[in-house]
């Protein structure tokens, strides 16, 4: 009986132990896309602080709202600003699950902020966090933001 209980305990620890390590894996891939983005758009401060900046995506959402995203790169890639903007609109959700990316800009104040979301449900999950990545509600996703000041 005792030893039974222990390698229920194990069982439970290896689960959330899994569980940990691939919320660790896509947090890690996402400040990677975060800082490959950042990157690109320190490289073109010109086309990223244009009133008609081509860095702009998901502009007109709400930054609270991951699940109202869109996660259509760029068709036509006629210039760096939109090359760069569909490798990394192609790259979120390849490594991220159900990933999305988000960015705007302010020209006055020279500032430019990025954001991923993806889903955070992986291992076991409550009751509520269930019902959530079952709805797709924003509560399912898992977002970092970046303000990038050029």
């Amino acid at each position: 009986l005792i030893l039974s209980f222990g390698l229920l305990g194990v069982a439970g620890l290896l689960v959330s132990g899994v569980s940990n390590a691939a919320g660790s894996e896509s947090l890690s891939k996402a400040n990677h896309l975060l800082a490959d983005m950042a990157d690109r758009i320190r490289a073109n401060p010109t086309s990223a602080l244009s009133a008609t900046s081509e860095y702009l995506v998901n502009e007109g959402r709400a930054a609270n709202r991951p699940d109202l995203w869109d996660d259509a790169s760029p068709a036509i890639l006629s210039s760096p600003a939109l090359n760069d903007l569909s490798a990394w609109m192609q790259a979120i959700p390849a490594q991220l699950p159900m990933g999305r990316g988000r960015i705007t800009t302010t020209p006055a104040s020279r500032q430019v902020d990025v954001w991923i979301a993806w889903s955070s449900c992986l291992g076991t999950l409550s009751t509520a966090n269930l019902q959530a990545c079952q709805d797709n509600t924003p509560d399912a996703f898992r977002v970092l933001h970046l303000e990038l000041r050029i």
